[in-house]
């Protein structure tokens, strides 16, 4: 496929997954716990979180099949989500042993600050400057083998949200929520890529201190082509999430350039369908690598002009 028919495809691919219509909410159901609806890195945000079928140590928060293949080494991942917010990702990934046996961990931590708004809590959050300090967090442990050609993978993950109210507050209710999840899933190569699908977040909604969290169970199908195409290599990342009330499709591209050996610059739009109305479904990344370091950015945007920023540092 030429370079050009290759852009005009993931040109239609990214439209439809930003326009077409779909049933249900305006936005998605509330489920949590929030960092389970963040972008991972400035790789995933940047390409419309549309990582089921993903490539490298940020399918442990995606899809653990995907592990295989993946290049190991170490992931830092910074994000200014909003004017109170911060993440912290970082993660790795090991190789060895029988049916290319390859096990990897991750954790995210976000800070934010709530107002009001109701348990559990929307992706919005992290734009406010609210009275109610909050974190939630994510640890996961996970391994995948081949097993008859497909690629086989099983996670662990322990989430939590933490939040307490300012002592100004009257009636403070502290949210204290802690679960035990597992993610499965499985791919193998077809057409030239990587498909892939994956159950998400299995596990029972909690109940704690009167506040129930509904869990964002859901399965994911994508996937994924990366290519050389003349002097540039291209990447195709496509996904369709489903959960209960609501279905969102997801795409992104990537192109990148090297003109010595190690060397290289890659440039990265992808388009969703965003989980709330303040969330516009465009998204933008680059990246640059020097040897065995690579630095990348995304960029996400909202209503109002406001923006987020993320930065991940890459070490091989």
């Amino acid at each position: 496929m030429r370079l050009s028919q290759s852009v005009l495809l993931i040109a239609a691919v990214i439209g439809w997954s930003s326009l077409t219509p779909l049933p249900a909410f305006a936005q998605a159901p509330p489920t949590g716990p929030l960092v389970l609806h963040l972008p991972s890195s400035a790789r995933t945000a940047a390409l419309a979180n549309a990582w089921v079928a993903g490539r490298d140590q940020d399918v442990i928060f995606h899809n653990p099949a995907q592990l295989i293949g993946a290049r190991s080494g170490f992931d830092l991942s910074l994000a200014r989500l909003g004017p109170a917010s911060t993440m912290v990702s970082m993660g790795s990934i090991y190789t060895g042993g029988k049916w290319s046996a390859t096990f990897g961990w991750g954790a995210q931590l976000v800070g934010f600050n709530a107002d009001a708004a109701t348990y559990p809590y929307s992706p919005d959050v992290t734009r406010a400057e609210g009275e109610r300090s909050g974190t939630s967090a994510l640890f996961t442990l996970g391994g995948a083998i081949v097993y008859k050609g497909f690629r086989v993978g099983a996670a662990a993950k322990y989430v939590s949200d933490i939040a307490s109210p300012a002592p100004t507050v009257l009636n403070p209710v502290r949210i204290n929520q802690h679960l035990l999840l597992a993610d499965v899933g499985v791919a193998r190569n077809l057409f030239r890529g990587a498909a892939a699908i994956v159950f998400q977040n299995i596990g029972r909604h909690s109940r704690d201190g009167g506040v129930t969290l509904p869990i964002p169970r859901q399965v994911a199908l994508g996937w994924s082509m990366v290519r050389g195409a003349g002097p540039f290599d291209l990447g195709v990342f496509t996904q369709v999430a489903h959960r209960k009330g609501w279905t969102t499709p997801a795409a992104g591209v990537e192109v990148g350039y090297g003109w010595l050996e190690g060397y290289s610059v890659m440039f990265r739009a992808g388009a969703r369908r965003a989980e709330t109305d303040a969330e516009k479904p465009i998204s933008l990344g680059a990246a640059f690598t020097m040897d065995r370091l690579t630095v990348e950015y995304a960029l996400r945007m909202f209503d109002g002009g406001r923006t987020s920023n993320g930065v991940t540092l890459r070490w091989r």
